[in-house]
């Protein structure tokens, strides 16, 4: 697998796909085989471009905290080593934070921005209840297994879960075969909390779309409404029912949304 080591340390990435760059970026703990329900969708009209964040994947982890505005640094390292002048720039969860980053630090580089199941940091960020945050939050010596299966119900809703437990094992299955380290998990974290865009976000002056679940018991819809409001001339699309992993349980949809808006149809 291609890797490169643009952003200070050793990054691995994938391509596929030609016409116009889009660039995805992963949520907390993720690595680019999350990406597995919209590759075989993008890959057909755009060349993809799917990496791991500093901290997980085959990607190293340098020694955190990290930030969003490093990662964003990161990933805009990346379309530089690939001689990637501008692309669609698509991030889910802190992957959207992330994207939010790399559009106001990087305008030269974004086509379209598409911000999934996300929050704007600082004083316009709705919170997640306490009992959310403390699902996510790894202990020494706690199972991996346990701290995932902890964590599902609020990535996934009850329906789903219930319906397609084969995709639920799976997910299970490919967190468990790339495990992301303490300090990567830590570290990755610490830049989600610490993301503050708020001020910021009027800045952006690429086309946005926002788009998230209203059932998402992780990132509160209404930072998507926010967000939406505060970005001039953003689209706000929200999947009734759908959770955080809108991406995942509501593939087509998302897809489909993400497509019309990349090419310009909306």
């Amino acid at each position: 697998m291609p890797h490169t080591r643009a952003p200070g340390f050793r990054m691995q990435y994938e391509t596929q796909g030609e016409g116009d760059p889009l660039l995805l970026i992963n949520g907390l703990g993720s690595d680019r085989s999350e990406w597995l329900f919209q590759l075989p969708a993008f890959g057909r009209l755009f060349r993809v471009v799917a990496f791991d964040n500093r901290g997980t994947g085959g990607s190293e982890a340098p020694p955190g905290p990290y930030s969003t505005s490093q990662m964003a640094d990161d990933a805009a390292a990346l379309l530089t080593h690939l001689e990637i002048g501008r692309a669609h720039v698509l991030g889910v969860s802190l992957g959207g934070m992330i994207a939010q980053e790399v559009a106001l630090r990087h305008p030269e580089k974004v086509l379209r921005l598409v911000l999934a199941c996300t929050a704007p940091g600082g004083e316009g960020s709705v919170r997640p209840a306490p009992e959310t945050l403390r699902a996510f939050v790894r202990s020494p010596g706690d199972d991996p297994q346990e701290e995932i299966r902890r964590g599902i119900p609020f990535l996934y809703s009850e329906e789903y879960r219930r319906g397609h437990p084969e995709e639920i094992e799976a997910f299970v299955r490919r967190r468990l075969e790339k495990p992301v380290s303490a300090e990567g998990h830590a570290a990755q974290l610490a830049a989600a909390v610490g993301h503050s865009a708020w001020d910021r976000l009027a800045a952006i002056r690429a086309p946005t779309l926002v788009i998230a679940g209203d059932g998402d018991r992780l990132v509160p819809p209404e930072n998507s409404r926010r967000i939406a409001r505060r970005i001039p001339g953003a689209k706000l699309v929200l999947l009734p029912g759908a959770p955080h992993r809108l991406f995942a349980e509501n593939a087509e949809e998302f897809n489909r949304e993400v497509v019309t808006f990349l090419r310009g149809r909306s």
